[in-house]
Parts: structure tokens; sequence; C-alpha cells
């Protein structure tokens, strides 16, 4: 394959995963929880490194279930070792655990040096393997690259992409440094990569299965052939070792101690990670199956070297892509391992190392401001180190062959941290003795028979003498020192001999060493914070059985031992009170012979703390039960240190009380004084000697009460009754005001045990400053209530004169409409009468200037009432389809005499409303957009709101002129007409949306308005829906129509109204009869058959229509009533007696609707 695409790709995808860590330090906080944990699961991808991705196939193919191993470890750590990984993170949490190093320096005592060495094996444990990984770079572009190439040619490519790797390493790794060392940006990168490396796997093994007919059959034989082998044969002699070196690596590793202990944020990721981490390593384990069988059948001119296997398949079959991605899964498997590593050891090797050094030969202060900049550059220059050290172990040592073992050494290596780690977890008795001598022999075995055979056998032929005679005969011919026969043990496959002698003799020799050298106390107090993570239940508090909080390198101490401890401390009488109360608590006999266990050394711990403090009682309580030679005497002698710290505490005590302001005097439960302070001597003025330690409480009353400090009565009944108080123990607080005018306050508490202690306080500037602030008080009060006085006085007076306005409101809207309804009547029944055009166009005119005058004159009153708060709505559950219904009829007409597509969505939505609002409201905005739309459409619609639920917007739509954004502001304002012009003619008053705003605002709909200027408008309400009603609807009886209405009442005080209405209606072809009063009214009905009335509300003599209306109504005769009041009851008073309402100014066209609807009989 051509080379330059190779590096073409290579340098996309080495783009993209600067890509991945920029975003993944910007947005990696902001995942999901969800997010997080696959995040934290396919970061922990980053085991499967290049060894697991070429080697197990390669060992598959030489050695069948071998590769099983490295991907069984994990699943049984997985599945058994939750609650190590759980310890681990608790643990991290707290201690803002860093590194591997750092968790077992914290662990045994935070030890410096401990640390050291721990950094130091793993250093040496990691350079071999991560040559390893660069190795498996250079073999793979080996194998992809169209022209063949040595392994020594490559080495120039393999250093510059290892500075390329360092450089991505340390922006990422180091960009900030925090106390948690999680790095979100190159975690991102990390998890990309295992994302890649997986699917690589599974796109070559699902390509294998289907690209001919017989793979499928091919892949079950060779599985089948495998396990015959295994039943026939068994597993291989190492089998079980590599699974436990693969389980253990999965936390001793550096890199997975870091992406699974230091990266964790939160426990519940483990729970995920158990889950998603387990099916990625079943994924990958069965992707390596069909891939294994393919190079057991391969040629030898398609597949030299077995581990190549997952490069090879694809270039075989010539599918280029294929290979490409196989290459990039193999070299993201080399690069996550490279990246995560070498951040890791940089971080260990800075903070347990250099750091340390520094600060010790006295280059760097612990207070200095450079601090930050120096670790971040030490950071990356261990970083770089680390690369480096890996490239030239590359170099070095080229053998392919056997450089493939250096994997299974690294695990083997790293598996020495092990007993440190887990025994740190699970055993208090571990000792910082004994992990150095552990960790020390099992380097030093691990290095002896297993490192260096591996080396030995690298090196060139001219040394292969040498390294033969002293592999199988012994340094010296020491034949029992052979490195894989140790003593003689020549039964053991090399990497099983070198196990066990290793970590054998590491765990051995940590608990042995740590059972002869004790923890110190530093490093007990320390390893206690690591256990109280642990979940075994508390022991109950009734149990009578021997509780073994302490374990057998515990000194076993008698309870008596710990009574006598006590009683140094609080005294021989309260410490036997108080254990006898501990025994009658929790049920068990107090035997001072018997042995203590755990629930009386935290009794006891309890117990002194409360006079010693918490971290002196567990010191104390710990040098005694430790076997360590110290004997009951010596700990006395930190028991007389503990009582000279509480003496000085005492003596600071003390002081303190001096300084205070107040004046202090403390009283025992004999009533003798015993401790005060000098300001309490200064403010009662005592003479000398009459104060000392031991004075009885009471010469001291009764020399104030000579004084006459105590106020009137009898000097012995002042003494008497204060005494009383005092043995009684209650709780006082008083203020004395004496001779000379000073007030003290007094506050007395009693002490628990007896005594009392009082304190006093001279309060007088308090208490004079308190008077003068009540006068103000006093005197703001007053000017207060003058205000609220007077702006009562005008809200009553504006009251008045809005109910005045009101009352003229009502008025004008009867005086000021009647003439215009009289003339309305008349304009139209002279119309009818009009023959010549002229005329009738000077009539259309005069018709319309009244209609003005009428639609002003109404909007001008409707606002009026509107903000006098005269008229309420009257909200109640309404069909929106009648509303739609008519407003489709209303304007369908007017649309279609002018050209514009006029259109009502309608829907049968019930909403709660006031009807004759809604209706105004809607009806206001159609009569807009039908005003200033000169062609086009106007909609009238219904959306859901998705804001608010159970609301929807009824909205009209028109594409008139638009409204420009500067006369937005203005568009509610009374007489503003934002600037348009009517193209039909029509002038519009600017009062109508004002009016709208005005009801909306009463009705709680919020109003959007969306225009563009030039394109359209839209204005929408936003109204709450509710059920529909469950009504019965009553059925309807119509009266048969007879005959054609002719004979109609009309009842009016106004003269002028009735001629006009009279001519009007004779025109229309009914015959009118007119009265003025009611009495006249009642008369024409006795004498003709009146089959209409219409009757005007307000009459003569404060009358009123519809009174007449109830006294004299017929039975089936049609009555309106005809009026300009704004009661908003009226509407639905009429509606419930079936009374027509018609608003004054009267429109005729709606008279003669009602007329023509209905249907009278002549009966």
């Amino acid at each position: 394959m051509n080379s330059w695409l190779i590096m073409g790709v290579l340098a996309l995808y080495i783009a993209l995963l600067f890509i991945c860590a920029f975003f993944g330090e910007k947005h990696a906080s902001r995942l999901s929880t969800r997010g997080r944990m696959l995040l934290f699961s396919l970061t922990l991808g980053v085991y499967c490194s290049s060894w697991t991705f070429y080697g197990a196939t390669g060992a598959a193919v030489r050695e069948g279930i071998i590769f099983l191993p490295i991907y069984l470890g994990p699943l049984l750590f997985i599945a058994v070792g939750y609650d190590i990984w759980r310890r681990l993170g608790r643990v991290r949490q707290h201690h803002a655990i860093s590194s591997i190093a750092d968790f077992v320096a914290a662990r045994y005592g935070k030890s410096g040096s401990l640390a050291s060495l721990v950094t130091i094996l793993a250093v040496i444990a990691i350079i071999p393997y991560l040559a390893l990984q660069l190795r498996a770079i250079a073999l793979s572009a080996t194998v992809i690259m169209d022209s063949p190439t040595s392994m020594a040619s490559t080495s120039n490519g393999v250093l510059f992409l290892t500075a390329v790797l360092a450089i991505l390493a340390m922006i990422f790794g180091t960009r900030q440094i925090a106390n948690t060392e999680q790095h979100g940006g190159l975690m991102l990168a990390v998890a990309f990569e295992s994302f890649v490396k997986l699917f690589a796997l599974i796109a070559v093994a699902l390509f294998f299965i289907f690209a001919e007919p017989g793979n499928l059959q091919q892949i079950s034989r060779d599985t089948l052939n495998t396990f015959q082998e295994v039943q026939l044969f068994g597993v291989p002699d190492t089998f079980w070792v590599q699974t436990l070196l693969a389980a253990l690596a999965i936390i001793c590793l550096p890199r997975q101690f870091h992406v699974a202990v230091v990266e964790l944020r939160d426990e519940k990721h483990i729970r995920g990670a158990r889950r998603w981490f387990a099916t990625y390593l079943i994924l990958t384990t069965i992707a390596i199956i069909p891939i294994a069988s393919w190079a057991l059948h391969a040629a030898p001119e398609y597949l030299a070297i077995p581990d190549v296997a997952v490069l090879s398949l694809p270039l075989s079959y010539n599918q280029d892509w294929l290979s490409i991605l196989a290459f990039l899964g193999g070299f993201s498997a080399s690069t996550g391992m490279l990246l995560v590593s070498s951040v890791a050891l940089s971080i260990m090797l800075s903070n347990d190392l250099i750091m340390p050094a520094l600060w010790r030969l006295g280059l760097l202060s612990r207070h200095d401001k450079r601090l930050p900049l120096v670790l971040k550059f030490t950071r990356r220059v261990c970083i770089l180190a680390v690369m480096l050290l890996g490239f030239l172990f590359f170099h070095f040592f080229n053998d392919i062959d056997q450089l493939s073992v250096f994997g299974l050494l690294a695990f083997s290596a790293v598996a020495q941290f092990a007993p440190a780690l887990i025994g740190g977890l699970y055993w208090r008795g571990g000792s910082k003795q004994g992990v150095y001598a552990g960790l020390i022999i099992g380097f030093v075995m691990w290095a002896y028979t297993l490192f260096l055979p591996t080396v030995l056998r690298s090196l060139p032929e001219a040394y292969f003498a040498m390294s033969h005679a002293f592999l199988h005969q012994g340094p010296l011919g020491l034949v029992w020192l052979r490195p894989e026969a140790l003593l003689g043990f020549e039964s053991f496959a090399p990497l099983t001999h070198g196990v066990l002698w290793s970590l054998g003799l590491n765990i051995v020799l940590y608990v042995w060493v740590s059972r002869i050298f004790r923890p110190s106390i530093a490093e007990q107090i320390q390893a206690e914070s690591f256990f109280y993570y642990e979940t075994k239940p508390l022991l109950a508090q009734n149990t009578s059985t021997d509780m073994t909080y302490l374990h057998h390198d515990v000194a076993r101490l008698k309870v008596g031992d710990l009574i006598a401890l006590a009683k140094r401390i609080t005294g021989e009488g309260p410490t036997v009170q108080a254990f006898q109360q501990f025994c009658a608590q929790n049920n068990v006999v107090l035997n001072e012979n018997s042995s203590a266990n755990g629930m009386w050394w935290r009794f006891t711990e309890q117990y002194l703390a409360g006079t010693i403090g918490a971290a002196s009682a567990r010191t104390l309580l710990t040098t005694a039960m430790v076997n360590n030679g110290l004997a009951l005497g010596q700990v006395a002698n930190i028991l007389d240190q503990a009582s000279q710290w509480q003496r000085f505490n005492q003596n600071l005590i003390m002081t303190m009380i001096d300084h205070m302001t107040q004046g202090v005097s403390v009283v025992d439960a004999n009533m003798c004084l015993v401790a005060w302070n000098n300001q309490y001597l200064k403010l009662f003025d005592y003479p000398k000697d009459i104060v000392y330690v031991g004075c009885p409480i009471a010469d001291l009353i009764r020399y104030n009460a000579e004084r006459g400090e105590c106020g009137p009565g009898s000097i012995e009944e002042h003494v008497r009754k204060r005494i009383h108080w005092m043995k009684v123990g209650s709780a006082h607080e008083f203020e004395r005001v004496r001779k000379d005018g000073r007030v003290i306050q007094m506050r007395g508490n009693p002490i628990e045990g007896g005594g009392f202690v009082t304190t006093f306080a001279d309060i007088t500037t308090f208490r004079e400053n308190e008077a003068l602030l009540e006068g103000r008080v006093q005197d703001r009060t007053q000017q207060l209530a003058d205000a609220l006085a007077e702006q009562q006085l005008a809200r009553e007076q504006a009251d008045k004169a809005n109910m005045s306005k009101s009352r003229f409101i009502a008025a004008a809207s009867h005086d000021l409409l009647q003439p215009m309804h009289a003339a309305r009547l008349f304009s139209t029944a002279l119309e009818q009468s009009i023959q010549s055009d002229e005329d009738r166009k000077i009539l259309q005119q005069l018709d319309r200037s009244l209609h003005g005058a009428e639609s002003m004159l109404s909007a001008l009153l409707d606002i009026a009432r509107l903000e006098g708060g005269t008229i309420q709505p009257n909200r109640q559950p309404y069909p929106l389809h009648d509303l739609l219904s008519d407003l489709d009829l209303q304007f369908k007409s007017i649309a279609a005499q002018r050209g514009i597509q006029f259109k009502v969505h309608d829907v049968q939505f019930w909403i709660d409303t006031d009807p004759q609002w809604i209706r105004r409201i809607i009806q206001n905005f159609v009569s807009n957009a039908l005003r200033y739309t000169a062609k086009g459409r106007v909609i009238v619609g219904v959306l859901r709101s998705a804001e608010r639920p159970q609301h929807i917007r009824i909205g009209v739509w028109d594409t008139g002129p638009g409204i420009a954004e500067q006369q937005r502001i203005k568009l509610f304002q009374e007489f503003e007409r934002c600037g348009h012009t009517s193209p039909w003619g029509e002038q519009g008053l600017g009062l109508g949306l004002a009016i709208v705003q005005r009801m909306t605002s009463m009705l709680d709909y919020p109003v959007h308005v969306y225009s563009e200027y030039g394109q359209g408008s839209c204005f929408m309400i936003e109204v709450p829906i509710v059920p529909a009603p469950k009504v019965v609807a009553q059925p309807v009886q119509a009266v048969p129509l007879k005959t054609k209405a002719y004979k109609i009442l009309c009842l009016d005080n106004d003269e002028t109204i009735l001629e006009g209405m009279a001519t009007l209606l004779t025109k229309w072809g009914y015959q009118v009869f007119k009265a003025t009063e009611p009495e006249q009214a009642m008369q024409i009905i006795q004498d003709e058959n009146i089959q209409v009335w219409l009757v005007d509300q307000h009459l003569n003599h404060d009358k009123v229509g519809l009174d007449f209306i109830l006294a004299h109504r017929q039975d089936k005769v049609p009555v309106a009533l005809i009026t300009a009041d704004s009661d908003p009851d009226l509407p639905q008073r009429l509606k419930e007696l079936n009374i027509m309402l018609l608003r004054k100014p009267l429109k005729p066209a709606g008279l003669r609707a009602w007329l023509s609807g209905l249907k009278i009989s002549t009966d």
C-alpha cells in the first residue's frame, strides 16, 4: 500500500486525537451521568494494548487457548474484585491520591522514601512495555507499506511518532495541575482510541466470517479442535498464572490505576464499568477467534508473523481501506497505552522523586510562587524522558520474537505491588518495613528469574555461549542458582517459576516483617482513615461476647487497665461512675479482669476525648494497646504530659477570661468562689482581701446588699434568695440600676455537676442609645401614621371621583348615543327611498360618518369603563367553534368583495373566557387585518402553546404591509395607527388595540405580535382550554311561521327615535305602533294583536323597560330590549329570560336579521 497514503491517514488520525482532547478539556465535565459512565468504561479499554491487539492473535495461533488469560483475568477481577475497586475509589477521593506510589506512601505512614521506591520500580517495569508498543507500531507499518523495509529503517519514523505522542501527552496531561490529577481531554482521546480498536477488530472478524461461505464452518471446526485439545491435555502450564497476572494488572499497572482509580469521578461509574468494560473484553475475545482461524490456515506468503494476522487478513483479500482501519486499530492500541502510561509515570516521577529532591537540596521552597510552573515543567520533562527511554529500549532490543514476551514481563513486575496495595486495604497490621522487604526482595527475584533470562536471550550471537551457560549451568557453575530452576525447581514453566518465587516471597516477607516490626502510631492513625470505608456492619452494643475489634497483633488489655488509664485523667469517682453507667446501658457486667475488646476500647476513647481531645485519646490508647514494649507505667508518663497540656489550656482560658469586657464569676457546688476576672472586680469595687479562691459567695452578696446594690428589703433575705437560686440551678437574667445610674445586666447559668457561673455586663450606654432610638421610632411612627391617614383620605377622594366618573359615563352612554341611534335609523330609512346615485353616495358618506362617530364614542366609553373597573369579565366555558363559525359568516362576504382570501380553521376546543370579550378581541384582529390588507389572504387559526400546557394560541395572520419594529412599541397606545392607511378607504380610530390590551390584561391572556415589514403580521392571544361541560341540551320548540310579522310595538321615551324606528320598519313592510309611556303601550297591546315588542330600557319617570316586559309579557311574543347600558350582568339575565338584547346605537342590519329570523304565529 502507498506509504504516503498511510502517512496522510495517520496524520489525520493524530489530528483527530488532538481535536478530541481539546473538546474533552472543554466539555467532558458537561456529559450526562450515563455519558460519563460510558466514557469511563471506554477509558478502561486502554488495558487492551498492542499486546492484546496483535499478540493475542499470535498466541492463539502458536498455543491455542493461551490467548484467553489476558482477557479472562480482568473479567474475573470485575466479577469478584468490586469491593477492592470501590475501596480504592473512596480512599482516592478522601486522600486525593494521584498515583499508585502516592497510595502506598499514604497508607504506610506517608513515607516519601517508600513512594520513591515504588516509582523507581514502576519505571523499571513499564519501560520495556512501552518499547513493546513502539515495536508493534513499527512492525505494523512495515507490514502495511508497499515496499519492504527493514526494522532498522523504521527507527526514525518511530522516533518522530514518539515525539508527537509526547507532545500530545505534555499538552493534555499537564495542562492543569490539580490535586485530583484528572484529565478530561486526554481521557476522551483515550476513550475514542478504545472505540476505534474495538471497531477495527470486529470489522476484520466480520469481514472474514462473511467473505467466503466456508469460513464459518472453518472457525467452528478450529474452535472445536482447540477445546478438544484442552480436554485431552488440559490448559497450558502458564494459563492460570497469566490469568492471575492479568487480574492484578487491572489495579497494579500504573496506567490502569490511573484510569480506574485516579480518573474515577463517581462510585456509580464502577457499577456501569462492570457491565460495559466486561462487554468490551468479551467482544474483543470473540473477535480474536475468526482472525486466529484465518491465521492457522493462511499461506506463508500472506502471513510471515502470526502477531500481525489482524493486518495480514484484509491485505490478503486486497481490502485496502479495511487494512487501513486495522492499522489504525493497532495504532490506537499502542498510542493509548503510551499516552496514559507516560502521564501516570510523569506524575509519580515529579511528585515522588524530583520535587522532593529539589526541596531537600534547597533549590526550591514549598512556598515559592514559581512552584506551579516548576511542577508543570517537571511533568513535561518526565513525559519526554519516559517516552525517550521507551524508544531507546526499543532501539537496542529489537528482536521481534523476544520483545513480545515483555508484556508478561511487565505484568509480573507490577504484580509485586499487589500485596502492599490489597493488604493495605484489608489488613491493619501491615507495616512500612514489611512493604519495603516484600517489594525489594520481590523485584530482585523478578529481575533474576524473569527479566535477566529475557535480556540474555536478546543479546547478539557473540554472547550466545555465555548466555546459554548462565541459564542452564547457573552463575559460576552453581546449578542451584539457575534463574529458571532456582533451588532445583525444574518442573515449572519459566513464567510460573518466576512468579511463584517473586510474588510468593513478596507476600511472605510482607506478612512476616510486618508482624516483627509493628506499625508505628503514626502509621496506625493514618491507616484508620483507610479502614473508615470498610463495609462490615457495626457490632451490636448489647452483645456480651468478646468482640475482636483488635487483631492478634494488638496487646490484650484488661478492662481494669482501661479504668486505671481513665482514672489518671478524670479521677477515680467520675471514672467508676462512667464505666458503671456504660455497663448498665449495654447490659454487661463490669469485670476488671476480662479482656478489653473493641467495645471497651471505643467507649474509653470517647470518654477520654471529652477531656484531652480525640487525637490525644486515640494516641494514648493506641500506644497502650500496641505490643511494642511499652509498659503501663510508661503510658502514665504520656498521661502526665497530657495533664500538663490540660493545665496549659486552663491557663490559656483564664487569660482569655481576663481580657473579656464582661465580668465573670464562677461558684462551685459548695457555693464558694473559684474563678473570676479583673472586670468583675472593677464593676463592684470590692476592697482588697475580700475576694479569694474559696471565698463564700454569700459574703460577697451580703457586702453588695449592705451598700444598697440589691435594692430595698432585708439584707439576709437578699442573700438567702440568691443562694437558693444558685443551689437549685435556676438560670436567670435581670438588670440592676445602681446608685450612680449605671445599668448592670446579670446572666446566671448552672454548671453540670454543681456550681454556677454568672456574667456581669455594663449596658448603660446601650440602654441610653435604646431610649434615644425608641424616641426616634415613635416620632417616625407618628409621621408614618399621619402620612397613611393623608393617603387614605386621598384614596377615598379618588374613589369618590372614580364613582362620579362611572356615573357620568353611565349617563353619557345613554344620552350621547340616543341622537346617534336616531340618526342611523333615519339614514337607513332614507337610503331605501332615494333613487339618485349622487344622493345615495352622499347618504352613504353620511352613514359612514355617523358610524365613525358611533365607533369612536363607543370605544372611548369602553376604555373609560375598563379603566374605571365598572365592568369585569364573566368567565365561563365557551366553545371556540361558535366564535370561529361566527367570524367566518361575519367577515367572509367583506373579504370576498375585496378579493382577499379569508380562511378560518375551525377547532372543537372549549376555552375559559368571557364570550363577549373574546369575540370583541378576535373581531378587532380580523377587522384590522381586512382593513390594511390590499391583496393576499387573512387566516384565523389555532395553535397549541409550547411554553404553557393546557393553553392554545388563537391567531390572525395577514399579508398586509406589516409593522415596523420602532412602531411596535406604540402599537397598543390610544389613537395609534402605526403610520398606515387603509387601501379600502376605511379610517381606523386607533382605539381597538388599546381596548384589546386592557381586556387581555384583565383576562390574563398574553398577547404576541409577530410582524415583518412589507410581508405581513400575526396577532395572537394565549388562552386556557377546559374540558367540555356535560350539558343535556333541551329541545327548542319553534313556533311555526304562519305569516310575516307586520305588527310591532315600539316603546321609547324619545319621540325622535320612535319616528326613525317607525320610518325604517314601515319601509321594511311592518306595521308600527308607537308608545312613549308604559300605559299607552298597554292600551295598544289590548287593542291590537301585537306580534313583536321593541322596548327601550330607560323610560320616563325612572321607569325601566325590563320591568315592563316582565310584568306584561305575553307567551310566544318575541321581545327585544334596546339599551346603551354597560351592566355586565344584563346580557346573561336577558338570555335566561329569552329576551333579545339590542345595543345602542342600533345597527339596522342586526335588527332586520333578527326580525327576519323570527317564527311568529298570528293566533
